[in-house]
């Protein structure tokens, strides 16, 4: 009995564990599950950690403060190290570029042209007038006047303004003081050629220059008179530039000083640069002794004639020429007179010199006892060549006082 009850024990022991193993298993299978779950998404979050570590260590983050280094500028690489710009379109090659070789330069020596000679010889020594040498030229002309009696000086206790106006006045006073003496020159012409029509002695050569000079003024009347009406500010830079367009009763002493001055420096350059051009007239005419001046001076030699008698050699050929006789028949009607006048020895310095520049003659560097001997060579050489053309003879006459054969 007892063995049967413990058989049935047993029996429904098992029964028992038969019938409660399934819903035991189900939670362990959960737990299995979760915990697969879990170690997955461990795993899945230990790789990922790896990897930010990795990248972390890696990589350097940017740093937020700048270096001294940073702020400075990169220098530019030379162009030599550059990259060189591909073309990709086809083209042809240009073959490089030879230097010219130097000409090896001929034994005669070339003469140089006269504009040129007169550009390189201005560019050298002439200062430009700007606009400050204007103005103290200007004030150094007022003061010469003022010391010579021509302008009134302003009051010393006057202010600026009125020294500018006071200055302004007196120099409207003077040119129209000027305007006025053309007009009473005029009457004292027309009186040396009444005297003359009546019989009485014929005129010296002041009273020729004197009308000579009254016509040339006489011309120049109108546009002065307009240019001191409407803008009177500009008679400085005129007479700077332009002094052939002011009469000669409106210049002052120091205007006229500086505008002979510079009819003498014209001189010297062309002397010192034309001399192989007064030869080569020299040559030509001692080959063809009756030679006329139009067949005697060529191109370079017409303008360097006309220059170193002072005249401008602006202008076409048949300018220039005209220009040239009219100027030498001028010379001729004068020596006629110098001769008649004792040969030149009754003139002041200042005529002296005025007649030798007229004539082509450099007076710098001279005493006025060899003006006087220049002078009397030109007289005598004209009285040589009586027989020939006035015109020819005047213009060898230059050519050698050029290159200094006197």
């Amino acid at each position: 009995m007892i063995l049967s009850l413990g058989r049935n024990g047993f029996a429904e022991s098992l029964s028992v564990t038969r019938h409660r193993r399934p819903a035991a298993i189900l939670p362990r299978r959960l737990r299995h599950e979760n915990h697969l779950s879990c170690t997955a998404d461990r795993l899945l979050w230990q790789a990922s950690g790896r990897v930010a570590a990795f990248r972390l260590l890696s990589t350097t983050p940017p740093s937020t403060t700048k270096t001294p280094s940073q702020d400075t500028p990169q220098p530019i690489p030379p162009l030599s190290l550059r990259k060189q710009k591909i073309e990709l379109r086809p083209a042809p090659v240009k073959p490089p570029k030879v230097p010219p070789t130097p000409i090896a330069s001929s034994s005669t020596p070339k003469s140089v042209s006269p504009e040129q000679g007169i550009a390189e010889k201005a560019s050298s020594s002439a200062p430009a007038h700007t606009t400050s040498s204007v103005v103290e030229t200007t004030k150094h002309d007022y003061e010469d006047a003022s010391q010579h009696g021509i302008l009134i000086p302003p009051p010393e206790n006057a202010s600026w303004a009125m020294k500018l106006f006071h200055q302004a006045k007196e120099l409207f006073k003077f040119y129209m003081r000027g305007l006025k003496l053309i007009y009473t020159n005029r009457k004292r012409v027309q009186d040396m050629h009444a005297r003359v029509q009546a019989g009485g002695p014929p005129l010296t050569r002041w009273e020729t220059r004197f009308i000579r000079t009254y016509k040339q003024d006489a011309l120049k009347l109108i546009p002065f008179a307009l240019i001191i009406i409407v803008i009177e500010e500009i008679i400085p830079l005129i007479v700077l530039y332009a002094p052939f367009i002011l009469p000669s009763t409106c210049v002052l002493p120091s205007q006229k000083d500086r505008i002979d001055a510079k009819k003498r420096e014209k001189q010297k350059t062309f002397v010192y640069s034309m001399r192989p051009v007064f030869e080569a007239v020299q040559q030509r005419a001692s080959a063809n002794p009756g030679i006329s001046a139009e067949a005697l001076l060529d191109h370079e030699g017409l303008i360097s004639i006309t220059g170193l008698l002072s005249l401008s050699t602006f202008g076409p050929r048949p300018v220039r020429l005209y220009r040239l006789k009219r100027h030498l028949e001028t010379i001729a009607a004068d020596d006629a007179l110098l001769k008649h006048e004792d040969m030149g020895r009754r003139l002041t310095q200042s005529e002296l010199r005025e007649a030798l520049t007229e004539r082509g003659i450099v007076t710098d560097e001279l005493t006025p006892k060899l003006w006087q001997s220049r002078l009397h060579w030109w007289l005598t050489r004209v009285d040589e060549a009586s027989g020939a053309d006035p015109i020819s003879q005047r213009v060898l006459l230059v050519a050698s006082s050029g290159l200094g054969k006197f």
